[in-house]
């Protein structure tokens, strides 16, 4: 699909969606040729990190196509949630970490696509909402839930409720990013340091990681311990785990085989 591609790298790839006419609005079929890209990355071995991101200097992904949603029956709405919560719950639920590098706007549903990655970082020029609100809409992907989850109730309601707009610092300060950075050039030399680096780690305990975090909403300690009991014993099984310690005694890097 001409404007979003898939740039594999050393061992990461990025995902970019470039679509300057509409600031990189998300319509269905953009979704889900994003679900086959992210399939397809999910599928290579050789892939340990995915970077998702925006063309130009101006928005990262503003939203849904609202010229589309003029048009929509309630029929076509219902698919279209549902084809952005199958992409969104497969970014969430992959194996390999996935990057947000935010670069301008990131409003509506691609706030809610940046909240489904595990990592958000972005440059200073970066604004974030949810301002469905303002057109008798609500956050269909996801938007609600992942926002209280990441920012807390209360700042949740004061972005959903009015369609408030925030800037990387306050985003920052809320927790909603990790990572601020100057301008464009910037965000773009530290995401692919941030890849490289979340690329080189071991893959296995990373996908464990993740589901680990996924798994633990609302459990309380004592409800997980017979879990990471159980995962840390699998993984003294792994070469990895060997390797992991290996190279540390012996202050070198690891070299990690994925098993």
């Amino acid at each position: 699909m001409e404007g979003v591609t898939l740039v594999k790298k050393n061992h990461y790839a990025v995902l970019t969606v470039d679509l300057p006419q509409s600031r990189n609005a998300l319509s269905v079929p953009v979704v889900e040729y994003m679900n086959t890209l992210v399939d397809q990355v999910a599928e290579d071995p050789d892939l340990h990190c995915l970077v998702l991101t925006g063309g130009g200097e101006k928005s990262f992904i503003a939203g849904a196509d609202i010229r589309k949603l003029v048009e929509m029956t309630p029929e076509e709405s219902r698919y279209s949630i549902e084809a952005g919560h199958k992409l969104f719950s497969k970014l969430e639920t992959m194996d390999i970490p996935v990057i947000a590098s935010v670069n301008g706007y990131c409003l509506g549903g691609g706030l809610e696509l940046a909240m489904a990655c595990d990592i958000r970082i972005c440059s200073a020029n970066a604004r974030f909402g949810l301002p469905e609100i303002n057109i008798a809409m609500i956050p269909g992907w996801g938007g609600t839930l992942r926002l209280v989850r990441l920012i807390g109730e209360s700042r949740a309601k004061n972005m959903l409720l009015r369609g408030k707009m925030i800037t990387a610092a306050e985003a920052l300060n809320y927790g909603l990013v990790a990572e601020v950075y100057d301008d464009i050039a910037a965000l773009r030399e530290k995401e692919e340091e941030l890849a490289l680096e979340l690329a080189a780690k071991a893959p296995i305990t990373m996908k464990l990681d993740k589901r680990l975090i996924y798994d633990a909403a609302g459990k309380q300690p004592t409800d997980i311990a017979q879990r990471d009991a159980m995962t840390l014993g699998f993984l003294f099984t792994t070469r990895d785990a060997r390797e992991g310690l290996r190279a540390f005694l012996e202050k070198r890097q690891p070299v990690y085989e994925n098993r």
